[in-house]
């Protein structure tokens, strides 16, 4: 482990927590104008959903492999801020033509591909920075900090469709394109202030690691990770809204569907420190079975302040198992292919969130039922901690 500072790594979280809070607020700016911007290509709104989903997939791929190209510079001792930078001015010069192009449906289309793609260069890196000059465990804590960005933006997003609504596309794209211009140059200040990377040290790390770590292969943990996220997709987005509707005014949504968000914010102060003095597997053996309890609450509430508490404590859960996730990359093998197995756990949350948008569009979800839909999380949640403990 290098010799920063416990003051200095935290300052860098937060940093790169606003560079994930512009990412995210920026695919939710493009989520509420996405409908409106295919109306003016007059492009059949069915196709929304596939669109959305096919988004997941090309963000599947990014992740993996600026992970890879991440670890390939990091190996050559090389910066990657530049790399970032441009790829991070193409995403925001494609978000900015996107309202522009909306007539034209085929390079409207093209433009979203390419920003889909290029703002992969916010998603892994960052937790690869981190990884450079933290330890395993002080990692996870630092994870926390950055993930509350995601759970801000998350929390944020009822509000912005009813602000927005009615709004020109062009400004708040302009906005959010400029968002991630500066996200960018705030990773390469992060960078410049990481000291360089040593290798040797990091090698001797990953073998103290190796020799008491899972036994299980990072492919099987990856299935794992995506069970959980599914789980965690249908239950806050296609259960939350239900659960809340079935014991409250529907008008009130806006101010209920953040409760989920608002415990997985509070979850993330906490749990680095659990995770550094427990470990990540050990975290992950509590925290999904309790985490299935709280999801099987908010099907079984029958009074509002019940699923508001179980809606809170689901997001603490959550909160945990990801961070105790990212734990689990990072331990994972050769401590130079950090990038490639974030990158890999980010791509399998977009796979994830592609299963659920399939899920819904293609009927599935309606033809479960509401009753299917609302124990399936659960049941994903429980057979995790079965397998996670007995895993060594």
């Amino acid at each position: 482990m290098t010799a920063s500072s416990p003051l200095g790594d935290t300052r860098a979280a937060w940093f790169l927590a606003g560079v994930e809070f512009f990412f995210a607020l920026s695919w939710v700016v493009y989520v509420i104008f996405l409908p409106e911007l295919l109306a003016r290509g007059g492009i059949d709104k069915r196709y929304l959903p596939w669109i959305i989903a096919a988004d997941q997939l090309i963000f599947a791929l990014a992740d993996w492999w600026m992970g890879v190209a991440v670890d390939r510079a990091r190996a050559a001792l090389r910066r990657i801020g530049p790399l970032l930078v441009l790829l991070s001015a193409i995403s925001a010069l494609a978000m900015l033509l996107m309202p522009w192009l909306a007539a034209t449906p085929i390079f409207f289309l093209l433009a979203i591909s390419v920003w889909v793609a290029t703002s992969s260069a916010l998603r892994a890196p960052p937790y690869v920075l981190l990884s450079r000059y933290a330890g395993r465990a002080t990692l996870p804590r630092l994870a926390g900090i950055q993930l509350l960005g995601l759970a801000l933006a998350s929390a944020l997003a009822p509000y912005l469709a009813i602000v927005l609504k009615g709004v020109d596309p062009a400004l708040p794209f302009l906005l959010s394109a400029l968002a991630v211009a500066a996200s960018a140059l705030a990773l390469v200040y992060v960078e410049r202030r990481l000291p360089a990377a040593a290798p040797t040290l990091a090698a001797a790390e990953a073998l103290q690691t190796a020799a008491g770590g899972a036994k299980a292969s990072w492919a099987f943990l990856l299935l794992l990770a995506l069970l959980l996220a599914f789980g965690q997709q249908v239950h806050s987005v296609l259960n939350s809204a239900v659960q809340f509707k079935r014991l409250a005014d529907p008008a009130l949504l806006p101010w209920l569907m953040p409760v989920f968000w608002i415990g997985f914010s509070f979850g993330l102060l906490g749990v680095g420190r659990l995770v550094r003095a427990r470990g990540p597997l050990q975290v992950l053996r509590v925290a999904c079975p309790l985490g299935a309890l709280a999801l099987a609450g908010t099907a079984l509430a029958v009074s509002l302040a019940a699923l508001l508490l179980s809606q809170f404590v689901a997001g603490i859960f959550w909160a945990a198992i990801l961070c105790a996730s990212i734990g689990l990359a990072a331990e994972s093998g050769n401590p130079m292919h950090t990038g490639r197995h974030t990158g890999a756990l980010m791509a399998t949350l977009a796979v994830a969130a592609f299963s659920r948008i399939g899920l819904a569009a293609s009927g599935g979800a309606a033809a479960a039922g509401a009753q299917v839909l609302d124990w399936l999380p659960v049941a994903l949640w429980c057979v995790v901690a079965v397998v996670v403990r007995r895993m060594r």
